[in-house]
């Protein structure tokens, strides 16, 4: 069931801190920029949206359909100026002028490789370092059956996903885009993409790899782990909390954690980070109140203000113990479960901090998140683009080149890798407007 955003403790808090009285509508979850585009043409009464598609914000602001905030925030905004930096603002910016208020994602790795620690031990195994001990684990789980799932026993299972978080940093790829010699380059140009890919078909050859993972949901792989019949599930540490419960109620001894990093044949190893933008808050051209929301939104970044709207009062919602904030429950999900939402701009030099008393509700969540997180800075790596302006040719093909990128791979790994596979995936690529992609990219990164 869906809150009422209307009536939620947040929407008090930043009505008594603002003095601006504020009534939420929520876009309907299937379609959102559809009625999005519907309500910004019919003239909207509405004072100010958030744009969850990076997209839908450009085109409207490049449309002559947006404020402009700048002369706003140079007089009203002091908080807005000091809580968000030059950098996140640029990202809302449109030949020069602020059209949006830009509220960050933390930046983190959010996916890994859980593994069955209890399976590890019951095979005689350490955690695996590096990709050949990897697959000597897989061996093990095959050979020995530590789950005594005879016929049923899957070594590593996973949905169908033809890039893999930790392995393919073992080959320096991350993601489905890297800086190589100063350039961006799409992982189907990597030079590395056939080692890779040669490497997970091993897995699928040898049966280490759930032969079924190619028409898996992300559901059914993670049945799999939670039911005890798989070693090794990849997937992201927020779906932990859920995993946990079925597993522990299935399987009451099985004990799990995320792999740390592994080294690949060169010796690299690595994370993809994700980060970048949530969302970005507009006022509509139409709005008669522009100035009221600037200084609503430049007294919820106050700092002390921006604190109690993210993680509440301390001592009744959250306590500190060794500079860790830890939720008070049922207080902390009760009163502030769903402040995301209410967030508008960020006080970047300290949301990460208190962001991560939301992880502290769950112990086995917030543990392998710090085991992905809190690696050397060496070994994660951001997403080039997180951060970037928006990019017409990018944003329209996006989609269609990550499928056809995945569905080439997953086609390499069940049907046998070749050089004219990888070939016909750098085709089939450009086909799809990847080549124009890469130009338009590169024309910005380059004089970013």
């Amino acid at each position: 069931m869906q809150e009422d955003y209307n009536t939620y403790p947040v929407n008090q808090y930043v009505e008594e801190k603002t003095g601006y009285k504020v009534k939420n509508d929520m876009l309907p979850q299937e379609k959102p920029s559809d009625k999005l585009n519907l309500i910004m043409a019919s003239g909207t009464d509405y004072d100010f949206i958030d744009a969850m598609n990076k997209q839908d914000f450009f085109n409207f602001a490049q449309n002559g359909a947006l404020t402009d905030l700048t002369p706003l925030i140079e007089q009203f905004g002091p908080n807005i100026k000091q809580a968000i930096s030059p950098e996140s603002l640029a990202g809302a910016t449109v030949d020069g002028k602020i059209y949006g208020i830009p509220t960050l994602n933390v930046s983190y790795v959010s996916s890994g490789l859980l593994i069955r620690t209890d399976w590890l031990e019951k095979v005689g195994k350490e955690m695996p370092t590096t990709l050949d001990e990897f697959m000597d684990v897989l061996k093990a789980f095959k050979e020995k059956d530590p789950g005594g799932n005879g016929k049923n026993n899957i070594p590593f299972t996973m949905d169908s996903s033809g890039l893999i978080d930790n392995i393919m940093g073992a080959f320096g790829i991350y993601g489905h885009w890297n800086e190589i010699d100063g350039k961006i380059e799409n992982v189907s140009s990597h030079p590395e993409l056939k080692n890779y890919t040669v490497f997970i078909r091993s897995l699928y050859e040898q049966g280490l790899l759930d032969k079924e993972f190619a028409t898996n949901k992300s559901a059914t792989s993670a049945e799999k782990f939670t039911s005890g019949r798989a070693g090794v599930l990849w997937t992201r540490w927020s779906s932990i909390p859920g995993y946990d419960e079925a597993l522990k109620k299935n399987v009451p001894d099985a004990a799990y954690q995320f792999i740390p990093p592994m080294k690949g044949p060169n010796g690299l190893s690595g994370f993809t980070i994700v980060g970048g933008f949530n969302k970005i808050t507009f006022v509509p051209k139409s709005s008669k109140h522009a100035e009221d929301v600037v200084k609503m939104v430049n007294a919820l970044l106050e700092p002390e203000v921006f604190k109690g709207l993210f993680i509440g009062e301390e001592g009744v919602d959250y306590k500190v113990e060794n500079g860790n904030y830890i939720p008070i429950e049922p207080s902390f999900a009760n009163t502030r479960g769903q402040a995301s939402n209410f967030v508008i701009g960020m006080d970047e030099a300290n949301f990460v901090t208190y962001w991560q008393a939301r992880l502290q509700k769950n112990k086995p969540m917030f543990d392998n998140f710090q085991i992905v997180n809190n690696i050397p800075k060496e070994q994660t790596h951001q997403d080039p683009l997180a951060f970037s302006p928006f990019l017409p040719k990018y944003s329209a093909s996006s989609a269609k080149l990550g499928t056809t990128v995945n569905d080439s791979l997953i086609k390499m790994i069940v049907d046998g890798v070749t050089d004219d596979g990888i070939a016909s995936l750098q085709k089939a690529w450009n086909s799809a407007g990847g080549e124009e992609v890469v130009q338009e990219i590169n024309a910005w990164y380059v004089n970013k």
